[in-house]
């Protein structure tokens, strides 16, 4: 029924024969060819439905349907005006004829006459009530109107009737709206009316899915996907949720099987996002040889022919889950550094670039001798994580200072006790208003920096978190540097990148979009951290540990575990008699086992000198390991941060190896800072070296242990424990940035 008329005007109509046999006759034959109209229109067969429709009123001038049959094929072919008169001919004869009500007002509708096409659907609904069509074309007049409140209202109402109303594609797309303006359940309401529709629509069943999964339901989520790749195999997205759920539970199993058959039906259509997310799988497991031939294979495509990557998921994904990869797998400064530019310029270009350009900020003059400097920190959140435990002490040092803080979050913030504590140093938390899919605008986010005046800002996250690029790349504040979350994003020369003379010696700068900036002691500092009290000798006892035994501890995760770490740790039990090695950290502990089973076997010693432990609760639960441990070996070619920091805090000897990109020289800058050179290794070789030293030679380890407890006096305290002195130090650094940019 919902159908545009448009029709020529009708025929002059003939006397009519007032015999009522003949007046029957002719009745009959108007019906008979009223019928035969709306087989041809039915058909598309518009000549010949108008010209029955014509013979019809002809036969029966008062035959308001064949008006309306009439106008319908001529509104078919473009002839709304025509229409218009026929429609309104029909309800001169017949004022209550509700389908000639509503196609009026669909004609109207048409030339934008849209009070008048209310008019009409509302006199049409006052005569039929249980017309779905009209409530749904009501639905299009007032979203024309720009009014949400009445098409919500209609809309609902044509499909209480009609549930049906749309078809499934309507009603995915209509799921896929509400997702982004965050009604999660209207989307899942509306991707379950598309199945009703078509129960075989697996992108239906994804979708479900995939909003389950955000909201951490996995249980529900798990067959719903399945449901997805059963009816749909090559379904890429389903498995992709798959293997996070896997890996989200702990299940690294799990997470390889997915990924496997993921690969297996999909490489051919989709080899880079496939490989990308099997990159990734074997990584958070600890098979990170799997992964890194993985990732080799797909750079060497990437490098013969990156403009074969088309699709915005690609260029996505490539920069916020493939880069990431890098730094994990090898050391090599000179070739991740070429693989950063291509795929942050790609980024850059593709995604970026059509979207919006660099805004060109306008500093205004004015003085800061008497006005306060105002800083702005851009991360997902400012709370307990490695970031959140880094950044907390500087940024409420700062605050102190001649600041105003303020704080951006990417994402909806986890209100523990970390975030309250940076929060109360700024004076403005600002959330994000919209989350689509999980995520928040960087539009709005880069706007209200702007609409702040924040003279610097700095992002924590880096890749880590793509949608920091996208806002720093709107040039939201005169100046924008990257810090603590990764290398940095490689998407502007005009930005800037913070480390120190130890993490970045000279000459880095070839190697970087960004331009360098070095503090003078360390590129972090932190005041202390807190761990639950508890007895060594007692905790030694509970994981059968003897007193005397020299105890290392390693807290490589799964991405930071390796063969070369392995065996470099085993290699040192082997040399030092009655010493066990402590693993504790996230990735797959089976994985862990056989690796360390492998390397024992290969060195003759019994892998119960290996003892893995799962991953604490708390922060403060897990630090409790650092009293009874005795060396820690740093994980390379990405050394530890925040669990090196913990372990030097609580006074436990480090051993650590120092590469040539920034993440593998993190602990060479914290010992630096500190004055040690113990631990301090170029090779692998010399780690050994080193761990075996450690372990042997107890006064070494006691030298070590009062060189670390001296550095905490604060007559001696070392610029590692300054946060304070770290605040001051980039206070001055920023403020000579930001009159630099002035002049």
């Amino acid at each position: 029924m919902n159908v545009d008329a448009t029709a020529g005007a009708a025929r002059p109509l003939e006397n009519l024969n007032t015999d009522s046999g003949t007046q029957e006759r002719k009745s009959a034959d108007a019906r008979a060819l009223l019928e035969r109209a709306e087989l041809y229109y039915a058909r598309g067969n518009w000549a010949e439905a108008i010209a029955a429709c014509q013979k019809a009123v002809n036969s029966e001038p008062n035959l308001a349907p064949a008006f309306v049959t009439w106008a319908n094929a001529l509104q078919a072919q473009g002839k709304i005006e025509e229409a218009i008169q026929l429609y309104s001919r029909a309800l001169e004869i017949n004022p209550n004829l509700a389908e000639a009500r509503a196609n009026l007002g669909s004609m109207f509708y048409r030339l934008g006459r849209l009070d008048e096409a209310i008019v009409s659907y509302e006199k049409a609904l006052s005569l039929q009530p249980e017309m779905a069509e009209v409530y749904w074309n009501l639905a299009r007049v007032f979203r024309r109107q720009g009014k949400l409140a009445e098409t919500n209202n209609y809309e609902q109402k044509a499909f209480a009737i009609n549930p049906q109303l749309g078809g499934a594609e309507f009603h995915l797309k209509r799921g896929e709206k509400l997702a982004k303006k965050g009604n999660l359940e209207g989307a899942i309401a509306a991707w379950q009316k598309a199945i009703n529709i078509e129960p075989d629509l697996a992108e239906a069943y994804g979708k479900i899915g995939a909003l389950l999964k955000h909201k951490g339901k996995f249980v529900e989520a798990i067959p719903l996907l399945q449901k997805a790749i059963e009816l749909k195999p090559d379904y890429g997205t389903a498995y992709q949720h798959l293997c996070a759920i896997a890996r989200d539970s702990g299940n690294y199993a799990a997470a390889r099987q997915a990924v496997n058959q993921y690969s297996h039906n999909c490489a051919e259509t989709d080899p880079i996002m496939t490989a990308i997310s099997s990159i990734s799988i074997y990584q958070v497991s600890g098979l990170n040889d799997i992964a890194k031939d993985r990732f080799i294979e797909l750079e060497s495509k990437l490098l013969q022919d990156f403009d074969s990557v088309k699709s915005e998921e690609e260029i996505k994904s490539l920069y916020a889950d493939f880069l990431i990869a890098a730094p994990y797998l090898r050391d090599d400064i000179e070739a991740n550094s070429r693989l950063y530019r291509m795929v942050g310029k790609g980024y850059r270009d593709r995604f970026l670039k059509p979207n919006y350009s660099p805004a060109k900020i306008e500093v205004k003059p004015r003085s800061l001798d008497n006005t306060k400097l105002k800083i702005g920190f851009l991360s997902h959140g400012f709370q307990r994580d490695s970031i959140g435990w880094r950044s907390a002490d500087i940024i409420r040092e700062l605050s102190q200072l001649n600041t105003e803080i303020y704080l951006y979050t990417t994402a909806e913030l986890k209100n523990d006790d970390l975030a309250n504590k940076i929060s109360q140093a700024a004076i403005k938390l600002e959330q994000p208003k919209t989350y689509p899919n999980g995520g928040a605008d960087p539009e709005e986010i880069a706007a209200t920096i702007r609409q702040d005046g924040v003279d610097i800002l700095l992002d924590l996250d880096s890749f880590c978190q793509p949608i920091n690029a996208d806002i720093l790349y709107q040039k939201p504040a005169p100046v924008c540097l990257s810090w603590l979350g990764f290398e940095p994003p490689y998407i502007s020369e005009e930005n800037y990148f913070l480390g120190d003379g130890h993490t970045h010696p000279p000459e880095r700068e070839k190697y970087y979009a960004e331009k360098l900036l070095r503090m003078p002691d360390s590129f972090v500092a932190v005041s202390g951290f807190q761990r639950l009290a508890r007895k060594r000798d007692a905790l030694r006892r509970s994981h059968r540990i003897g007193l005397d035994q020299i105890v290392y501890l390693s807290l490589a995760p799964g991405k930071k575990f390796n063969r070369d770490l392995v065996k470099a740790q085993i290699a040192i039990l082997k040399e030092v008699p009655n010493s066990v090695l402590v693993s504790k950290a996230n990735g797959d502990l089976e994985v862990f086992q056989a690796a360390y089973k492998k390397a024992c076997q290969e060195r003759e010693i019994g892998i119960h000198r290996v003892k893995i432990l799962p991953p604490a609760a708390t922060e403060e639960e897990h630090r409790v390991i650092y009293s009874w441990a005795d060396v820690m070996l740093d994980s390379y070619p990405y050394n530890g941060c925040t669990n090196t920091l913990e372990a030097l805090w609580f006074n436990l000897p480090v051993v650590t190896r120092t590469g040539e990109q920034f993440l593998s020289r993190m602990g060479y800058s914290f010992l630096q800072s500190l004055g040690i050179e113990t631990g301090i290794s170029k090779t692998w070789e010399e780690y050994v070296n080193w761990g075996i030293k450690l372990g042997n030679d107890a006064s070494l380890r006691k030298e070590v242990v009062e060189k670390l407890e001296k550095s905490k006096r604060s007559e001696s305290l070392a610029p590692l424990w300054d946060a304070k002195k770290f605040a001051k130090n980039l206070f001055d650094i920023l403020m000579k940035l930001l009159a630099k940019k002035k002049d």
